[in-house]
């Protein structure tokens, strides 16, 4: 044990080892620890000669040269980055027409709760009405855009690369084989003398809003115009409170009063789609007799199911139709308040 510590610091001064792993060889326990990390050092050393170091000076210059090439080819990277996005995404910001609705409902809730402070503290009534919000759903499917097409076309046409290709003597169909058929070729092969019914009808063409055969893709609204001095708006009627009649019962009435009674209808819910509040001005309040400081309306939503509107009911109104959302909110374009309400309601 005795010579085993004698030779171990020579052989430490021979491999030219600093005085740590000097220290290291003699202090150890004589189990062969401090030879292997000699002789694991020393064919390290001969495996990876050490890379020559740069002096301080040149190493910086050598690092800000390297982070410069960097600096420029990142900002070279994001400027082309964002000359593709102005063509290939909206520019519209996030949430939108979230932030939009908010911020105009807000203002007028707002705007409600002063009014119904101010009524309290005049001490007047509200005049509760009530809208019939008669709807006819789609018939039929909506247009697809272009882009929508061309998307299932390129869908159907990759589609047969996925499927499994058996082998021909199982006889089974070959997904390379199938024939990808555009709408005009798959009406092509219709029955001879067989004409599908046209998606656009002839009330479309002429513009008669006073039928229920226009705009079969999307929603129409009874919408009605009284007289000369009142805009466009829905079958309105004032709930009967001595009577304690119900919202649903009002607005069936307010639509019996337009269209007769041949009309079908299925009532969904009893609870009202929305309401607005209206301040009377003077005249008005005057004309109420002074009792009633606004009317509040509340919207119920009423689905058409079966017949048609009596000439003889509707006959009495200045004008009368079957709008779209789009087209009653242009109805009533020269009221903001209205126009945006019915964008958001309909």
């Amino acid at each position: 044990m005795s010579s085993a510590r004698n030779i171990l610091p020579l052989m430490a001064r021979q491999l030219g080892k600093s005085s740590s792993i000097s220290r290291t060889i003699v202090n150890g326990n004589g189990n062969g620890n401090g030879i292997n990390m000699i002789m694991r050092r020393s064919w390290n050393s001969k495996a990876k000669p050490p890379p020559t170091k740069l002096t301080d000076l040149e190493q910086y210059k050598a690092e800000k040269k390297a982070a410069k090439e960097r600096r420029t080819q990142m900002y070279a990277f994001n400027t082309k980055r964002k000359e593709g996005e102005s063509s290939r995404r909206d520019s519209t910001k996030k949430y939108h027409n979230r932030n939009q609705f908010r911020n105009w409902h807000d203002e007028l809730a707002k705007r409600e709760l002063f009014l119904d402070r101010e009524a309290r503290r005049k001490g007047l009534k509200w005049n509760i009405k009530v809208a019939a919000m008669i709807e006819r759903i789609p018939i039929i499917t909506p247009d697809k855009p272009d882009w929508e097409m061309d998307y299932l076309n390129l869908f159907a046409e990759l589609q047969r690369y996925d499927n499994v290709r058996y082998p021909k003597e199982l006889k089974m169909a070959d997904p390379m084989e199938f024939e990808i058929l555009t709408e005009e070729e798959l009406l092509a092969q219709l029955p001879e003398g067989f004409t599908p019914a046209p998606r656009v009808t002839e009330a479309d063409k002429s513009g008669d809003v006073q039928t229920l055969n226009r705009k079969l893709n999307t929603r129409v609204y009874l919408s009605i115009k009284p007289n000369e001095d009142e805009g466009w708006m829905l079958p309105t009627a004032s709930i009967n409170i001595d009577k304690k009649e119900t919202f649903l019962e009002g607005a069936k009435r307010a639509t019996q009063m337009v269209a007769g009674e041949s009309l079908e209808l299925f009532c969904p819910s009893n609870c009202p789609m929305g309401v607005s509040a209206v301040e009377y001005t003077e005249e008005e309040r005057k004309a109420n007799g002074d009792s009633f400081f606004g009317e509040k309306t509340f919207y119920m939503r009423i689905q058409y199911d079966d017949g048609d509107v009596e000439e003889s009911s509707a006959g009495k109104m200045n004008d009368w139709g079957w709008l779209t959302r789009d087209e009653m909110v242009d109805k009533v374009s020269g009221n903001d308040d209205a126009a945006t309400f019915y964008k958001y309601m309909l």
